[in-house]
Formats: structure tokens, sequence, C-alpha cells
């Protein structure tokens, strides 16, 4: 659940904070006062794409935050993605006038995307133009799967359809490219006789460049050991002498100074030192043995990777990979000349594929015959008495999410014969079908917090106020937010806040005040209309707050 959101210098918000509640929340004002620039607020922090036109004018960046309670499902993200264990979440997201934005969960830097995929668990947005996507297929088959939790079943279906594509390549190019995978094959084949001959291991090249470098430079390692041992021990100035001239020389200082005590200790240390290290030298020269009949094979075994190199055009760390994808290819090859083999193993991919389709396929029937009884009864309280939701799923072209599309089909009263939505619902019932799905949907929905951006939009009157209803009715179970514009809807929410714009000095805001009950008297009045609000208006108005709260639930008897 939504428990606070923060907005700074966010389009015309200079600065906003606000703590959401529990239930139905209703966002009204005037027209333009920025009612919907909330909901953009949140779907920015949530992930959304963002550009610097968000930020307000004069400043330099835009910042959201937004605090949540921590639900299951998002409990659960959190912790596959390494973040500790938290019964709140806040998210924060910026961006500046050079279009740079950054991301946080919890004091974490993230990608939009992870802000994204943590977002999709906590809040469900339905904007206002939700219902035009309703005319989409492939968006009516979404609906269908989700309302149906297919997602296990898709997953499989799409799994099995790449497999069987696969197989059919395989197949197509055996049947079909017999001479040019010969040529390939013939070809193929001179490079592996090529890199057997040669036999290159993976980490060779890098391993026998070093021992030869190492070979290579052998006298000069050499002479360069030998004359860091004349420095340290065997010259006649060498290091060793001179720490202990300085020694004896501090000794005898120290008779009359005995501050040159610690220094002369501290050259008996550096002695030690010097001694012992000339002595691990000394060993270390002695075993350096330059083999050169070995230096001579490694010297050969160079020169052939780099004559394959030239031939193949690959450099010498990247032969032993080109060497097994040669043979991949050449073993792809040789099993593609077995024309049965391949028509049996595209054949049983496909029966796997349509096995999981058919599976896929029953589960939409049930999904969609439960959907469309749901939505045919919630029509019949939207003012389409008689009619009726009909969900057809028409076969097509098997594809990776299946072998049918689902389409809707609706009557808008009784004796009508459904047809297809695109071509039968006005405005006003496509507004109310989606409302009714988007409520249904919702009401299976694991996530906690739902946004309905001004979803009333073309329906008014009685209608109205049963949308009010079904918003509330799910603001008992649910956290819901609405942005509307008729006061029926208002009058049913449990909280109501006001949007207000104004100007001062040629400069335009936009705010927000969470109203007390008298004050949602007089904004739901002044959304009624008219330019005086009368008496009997604020009337009115108090008796529709009224009669939407005497169907909230009652607590049992007792309890």
């Amino acid at each position: 659940m939504l428990e606070l959101l923060t907005l700074k210098d966010f389009v015309i918000v200079s600065s906003l904070d606000i703590e959401a509640e529990k239930g139905l929340t209703c966002l009204t004002g005037e027209t333009g006062a920025g009612k919907s620039i909330l909901i953009d607020a949140l779907e920015f922090v949530l992930g959304a794409r963002g550009d610097p036109t968000v930020i307000r004018e004069g400043a330099q960046r835009t910042e959201v935050c937004a605090q949540f309670t921590v639900v299951p499902r998002a409990r659960s993200w959190l912790q596959n993605a390494g973040f500790e264990e938290c019964d709140t979440v806040l998210l924060r997201r910026t961006i500046d006038t050079k279009g740079r934005s950054r991301a946080w969960i919890n004091a974490t830097p993230v990608t939009i995307t992870q802000a994204r995929e943590l977002g999709e668990r906590l809040v469900d947005i339905h904007g206002q133009h939700a219902h035009q996507s309703l005319l989409k297929p492939a968006y009516q088959t979404q609906l269908v799967d989700g309302f149906g939790a297919t997602k296990a079943l898709r997953t499989a279906v799409r799994d099995a359809w790449l497999a069987w594509q696969h197989r059919l390549r395989l197949l197509t190019e055996a049947t079909e490219d017999q001479e040019k995978l010969q040529s390939e094959a013939e070809r193929l084949g001179w490079i592996n006789e090529v890199y057997e001959e040669l036999q290159p291991q993976e980490g060779e090249w890098e391993r026998i460049s070093q021992e030869h470098q190492l070979l290579s430079n052998s006298a000069d390692i050499v002479q360069n050991i030998r004359h860091a041992l004349e420095c340290l021990r065997e010259g006649q100035e060498s290091a060793s002498q001179l720490v202990s001239t300085a020694q004896t020389e501090l000794a005898a200082a120290s008779r009359f100074d005995e501050s040159c005590a610690q220094f002369e200790a501290a050259l008996s240390q550096a002695a030690v030192i010097i001694d012992d290290t000339a002595r691990d030298i000394s060993h270390h020269l002695d075993r350096f043995d330059v083999d050169e009949e070995h230096f001579a094979e490694i010297d050969e075994r160079l020169n052939s990777y780099w004559r394959v190199s030239r031939k193949f055009h690959r450099t010498p760390e990247e032969l032993y990979a080109h060497w097994q994808e040669t043979r991949e290819r050449l073993h792809q090859i040789e099993l593609s000349s077995d024309i049965e083999a391949l028509k049996k193993a595209e054949a049983q991919c496909k029966k796997v594929y349509l096995e999981e389709a058919a599976k896929l396929t029953h589960a939409r029937r049930e999904a969609a015959a439960k959907l469309s009884a749901a939505v045919t009864a919630e029509m019949q309280t939207l003012s389409m008495v008689g009619g009726k939701l009909e969900i057809a799923l028409n076969p097509c072209e098997p594809r990776s999410s299946g072998v049918e599309s689902c389409e809707f089909l609706v009557s808008g009263h009784a004796g009508a014969t459904p047809r297809p939505l695109i071509k039968v619902a006005s405005g006003g019932e496509l507004a109310r079908i989606s409302l009714a799905i988007a409520v249904i949907t919702a009401q299976i929905t694991p996530v906690p917090t739902l946004i309905f951006d001004e979803v009333d939009t073309g329906i008014g009157g009685a209608v109205a106020e049963v949308v009010g209803r079904l918003l509330r009715r799910l603001g008992n179970t649910r956290q819901v937010l609405c942005v509307t514009h008729l006061p029926q809807v208002a009058a049913c929410a449990h909280q109501q806040w006001l949007v207000h714009k104004h100007t001062e000095d040629n400069v335009t805001t936009s705010s927000l005040k969470p109203l007390s009950a008298q004050e949602r008297v007089s904004e739901i009045a002044r959304m009624m209309g008219g330019r005086v609000i009368t008496e009997a208006t604020l009337t009115t108005a108090a008796e529709l707050i009224d009669n939407a709260a005497k169907d909230d639930p009652r607590p049992k008897s007792g309890a």
C-alpha cells in the first residue's frame, strides 16, 4: 500500500508531501488543475519513461519519492534482488535538465528496469485511455490470460515453440539446401584438417607466450640477477658491506650518544634482510636453467599458431574457440544428412508444442467463460441491462503465444447478436465495459494499490453512481486512488483530495489538500455544477455521500 508520496519541482508542483490512506481516495478539482500530475509522478517513480519536460520551469531537476508497505510479492522480489528484509520500501527517482535519470530503492542505486519490476508488484494503474487498448486483440488475449493465471502455461508453450522452430529450421536446411551444405562441409572439413594438425588447446597460447617471453629474455634475466647480487653482497661496495660499515660507525657513536643505538639496531635488521634476500636470489639463479631444446620447441609452437592465425584471419587466442565452432557445425551438417532422423525430431517437437498449446487453450476457455460471465453481470448494473460479453477463441496459425486469439464480442441489450467490440460499442459503452473488466480483474490481482485515472469518462447520471459504488467496493479491500470529474463517483470515496492550481507573480503552481467532511460536501456541490451553490445543492451533495456509505459492509454482531 502507498503510504507517502513526495514531489519536488514536478511539472507545476513546487513541493508536495502526501500521506495516503486505505480505501477509496478520489482526486478532484477544476479542469487543468493538475489532478493527473500525481498519477504521472507515481508512474515516473515506478519506472515509466521520463524526460526533462516533467521538470518545473526554472528548476534544475525533479525528484519523486514513494514509500510503500511491503507485500509478499514485493518482498520476494526484494529478497531475490539482494535487498535486506524490510516492512516498508522507499522508491526515489530524479531527472535533471540534461535528461540524466537516476533511481534508488531504499537508498541503493538501481536501474529503471528494476524500479519498474518492483513497481509492477506494488501498483496497478488503469489510465484514462485504457478502453482504447481494449479494442486490440493482443490486449484482449492478455486480459484473458491474466484472469486465468496462465503464465506458467504460456511459458511452456513459448519454450516448446522455440524448440520446434529450431528443429524445423534444421530440417528445412537439410531438405532445401543440400548443395549449399555440401559446399560448406567441404570448406569446414579443410579448416578442421588444419586445426587437427595444430591441435590447439584452451589457454595454451597464453601459457606458451609467457614461457617464450621468459626464455627468450633469459640472458638479460641472468645478467640482471647477477648484477643485483653484486649490488647486495658480492661487490666491493655492496649494500651488505655498506650497511655493515654504517653499523660499526653507529655502534661507536652510541658509546657517547645512546640514541644512535636504535639506528644501529634498525640497520642490523636491514642487514639480515639483505643477506636473506641475496641468498634467495642466489638459489634462484642456480635453479634458472635455460633448456635450448625446449626453447626451440616453444618457439616452433608459437610460429605454428601464427601461421594458422594468418591463414584464418583470427588472433592466436581465438583459434581454439574457432576450432570448436568448426567441429560443432560439421557435426550439425553430418546430422542433417539423416533426413528421417530430422523429420522424427521435428515431428516430436511439434507434438510437444501442440500438447502444451492444448493445455493453454483449455485454460483460456475456462478463463474466458468466467471472465465473460463476470463482466456480463457487471454490465447489468451499468445501464446495459440484457447486454452481455462473449469471448471467442478463434483458431490461428501456431505461434509462440498459442494456437488461438481472443476476440471480445458484445451486445448492448437483450436480443442483440454479440458482435466484435470494435464494431458495435459506442464510446460510453466501451468505457463502461472497460471499467467492468478493470474492476473484475483488479479483484483477482495481488497488487495492493489500484489507480484509476479518469476511467469514468463518457458516463454520467445513475451509471456514474454505480461506477462510484464499484470503486468503493474495491476500496473496502484495497487501496484505490481515482481521478474523477463526476460528483457521483467522488461522493463514494472514503476520503477526498482537492487539487488546486493558482498563479502568483506570473508563476503557476498546483497544490493538494485533503478535505474535511464539510469541505467534501462543498466540493461535491461545486462538481454538480451551477454558478451559485444553493442549500439544496449542498443537501444533495451530503445525501450522495451518506447514501454511498450505507452500502459498506457492516461488522458482524458480537464482533
